[in-house]
């Protein structure tokens, strides 16, 4: 015989048969999302660095405020490279390409793309050495700024620099620096009779790592200035403060991906055609090199600023 309560639960559940069901809707990506599958990747490339025996990258943080979803879009798109030289030197995968920045704003959902290829390529390094233990996502309802989610892609790419078999290098900085001078001379060149590239600064003696980082802080500042001009987002960087002790080009590729970022959103912002100026190619790249190279930089957001 039924009770009662068992009468109620079965009516109630006749009711419930008899209700249209929903769509089930796609659960929306958001950077809380995006910061919980950070440190998911985080975590598991500890499992990683304790497996190798490398040490815990403890630098400070980069002190930066305001990121914008574009800048953490560049940078994750930096991790991403160095989870496929990873994946490559331990596990022999194939490199995950980081594609095209997407046409339009920048959504969470893309970064959140970005994250799930370098997670695989992490539990592909991880089982050709023999891991088995995987870490379970903890999600975060709170809200979060794409600066949260930025100091944890940060803290990875700082943590890979001390698992690379090939370290991050003066080239690799060199590079990054040339991909933000092609923005700019693209941006220059839509003013009548601007120079694109201007010529290097004179030497003026040989650079060690911490003068380049200190040359793109300068780039930085300038940048912020630029981009006060025509209303343009992007982060603030405090140059004073939490700067390592032991400045590697490690910590300055960061820096230079953060103005590749925000010169690549000022050229969209204004339809400048992206051009491919000849750039000095010297035969052997060092700090002084690169110091140069930034020099370049320098000099370009300064007329920029003239300019706008």
């Amino acid at each position: 015989m039924w009770t009662r309560n068992t009468l109620t639960i079965l009516i109630a559940l006749t009711a419930m048969a008899q209700m249209p069901f929903a769509a089930a809707q796609p659960q929306e990506i958001d950077n809380a999302t995006v910061y919980a599958l950070a440190n998911q990747l985080a975590d598991e490339l500890e499992l990683v660095r304790e497996r190798m025996g490398r040490p815990y990258d403890d630098s400070p943080r980069l002190p930066v405020s305001a990121i914008t979803q574009n800048e953490l879009y560049f940078q994750t798109q930096l991790l991403l490279r160095k989870v496929n030289q990873l994946a490559r030197e331990l596990a022999g995968a194939s490199p995950r390409p980081p594609g095209l920045v997407p046409s339009g704003e920048i959504q969470a959902a893309d970064v959140h793309a970005l994250l799930e290829d370098a997670l695989e390529q992490i539990r592909h390094v991880a089982d050709a050495i023999g891991i088995t233990e995987q870490v379970d996502i903890a999600p975060r309802g709170a809200p979060l700024s794409p600066t949260g989610v930025f100091l944890v892609v940060i803290d990875i790419n700082r943590q890979l620099n001390l698992m690379l078999g090939v370290p991050i290098g003066d080239s690799d900085v060199y590079d990054e620096i040339a991909t933000a001078i092609t923005y700019a001379g693209s941006l220059l060149a839509t003013f009548p009779g601007a120079v694109a590239v201007p010529d290097a600064p004179p030497f003026d003696g040989y650079r060690r790592p911490a003068d380049v980082y200190r040359r793109l802080t300068e780039c930085i500042d300038v940048m912020i200035r630029v981009a006060a001009k025509v209303d343009l987002p992007v982060a603030g960087l405090n140059s004073r403060r939490n700067i390592p002790d032991d400045i590697t080009p490690g910590h300055i590729v960061d820096v230079a991906r953060l103005l590749t970022a925000d010169l690549a959103a000022l050229a969209s912002l204004r339809n400048a055609p992206l051009m491919r100026p000849e750039l000095p190619a010297p035969k052997h790249i060092f700090a002084t090199e690169v110091h140069t190279q930034a020099g370049i930089l320098l000099r370009q957001l300064e007329e920029l600023e003239r300019l706008l």
